[in-house]
C-alpha cells in the first residue's frame, strides 16, 4: 500500500505493520497550529498532500521560517528518540492530508526496532540538511533567487503548478518585509516564470524558475538523495 508519504513507504514491512495500527488518517487546515514553542510533542505529523511549516519567533515577535516539511518526512521524529519539548511553533501552510502517530506509541516500537529507529534517524537528518542550507541561502542569496528556490521545493511536495501562499507566509519564509516579497514575484512574474496574484502563485516555467534559483534547491536535493542512497535503508527515499 503506498501511502503518499516516504517516510512510510521507505520503512520495511515488518516495520510498517507494526506502525499501522497506531497511524490516522487526518485533514490539516492552513495556518492550523501542529505545536507550540516550549509545549511538548505528543503526535508526529506525515504529510501527504499537505506542508508543515517550522517557525522560530523572535521576542519582538518576528517570525522566520527555518524549514518546510512536506511528503518526504515528518515533524516529530527526532523528538521519539529524544526531548519531546517543542522548541519553535510548527503550522500548516498548505492544508491537506496527513497522518499522525501518537508519541508514546512510535516511541515503543522504535526502540524495538533498529532499522525503524535508522529511518526515523536519517529522515530526521534530511531536515536538519534542509534547515542548514536555508540558513546559508538566507544569508547569501538575493531575495529573487530565495523565491524561486522555494517555489520550486513546494511544488515538488503538492505537485501541482497552482500553490496557495499568502504573503504572510512568503514573508516568514524568506525573512524579509511584504511589500519586498511583492516586488521579488512581481520580477519573476514579469519574465513569465510565475503568475502572481494576492494568496495564489502559479508555476508558469518551471524551467525558467530553475534558472533563477540559487545553487541551494540542487544541493538540498542531491544531499538528501545521498543521504537516502547509503546503505542499511530499507528504501530510498527524498525530495522528488
Amino acid at each position: 500500500m503506498a501511502f503518499g508519504n516516504h517516510f512510510l513507504d521507505g520503512l520495511r514491512p515488518r516495520d510498517l505493520a507494526a506502525l499501522e495500527p497506531h497511524l490516522r488518517k487526518v485533514t490539516l487546515a492552513q495556518n492550523q497550529i501542529l505545536a507550540k514553542t516550549g509545549e511538548p510533542v505528543v503526535r508526529s505529523i506525515l504529510p501527504v498532500s499537505s506542508i508543515i511549516s517550522v517557525i522560530l519567533e523572535m521576542q519582538d515577535g518576528r517570525q522566520i521560517e527555518t524549514r518546510t516539511i512536506g511528503c518526504e518526512s515528518g515533524y516529530g521524529l527526532l523528538h521519539v528518540l529524544g526531548a519531546s519539548t517543542s522548541y519553535e511553533t510548527v503550522t500548516t501552510q498548505i492544508g491537506g492530508e496527513a497522518y499522525a502517530v501518537d508519541q508514546r506509541a512510535f516511541g515503543a516500537l522504535a526502540r524495538e526496532s533498529t532499522s525503524l529507529m535508522e529511518n526515523i534517524v536519517r529522515h530526521g537528518q534530511a531536515t536538519i540538511v534542509q534547515s542548514a542550507q536555508s540558513v546559508a541561502c538566507n544569508a547569501l542569496h538575493d531575495v529573487r533567487q530565495r523565491l524561486a528556490r522555494w517555489l520550486l521545493m513546494t511544488q515538488d511536495r503538492v505537485s501541482d503548478d497552482e500553490l496557495p501562499l499568502t504573503q504572510q507566509h512568503l514573508s516568514a519564509m524568506l525573512a524579509v518585509q511584504r511589500t519586498t516579497v511583492t516586488a521579488a514575484a512581481s520580477d519573476l512574474q514579469k519574465e513569465g516564470a510565475i503568475a502572481y496574484r494576492r494568496g495564489r502563485i502559479t508555476v508558469v516555467d518551471r524551467t525558467l524558475l530553475m534558472k533563477r534559483s540559487c545553487e541551494c534547491y540542487a544541493a538540498i536535493e542531491n544531499n538528501v538523495k545521498q543521504m537516502f542512497a547509503a546503505p542499511n535503508v530499507g528504501a530510498s527515499s527524498g525530495m522528488h
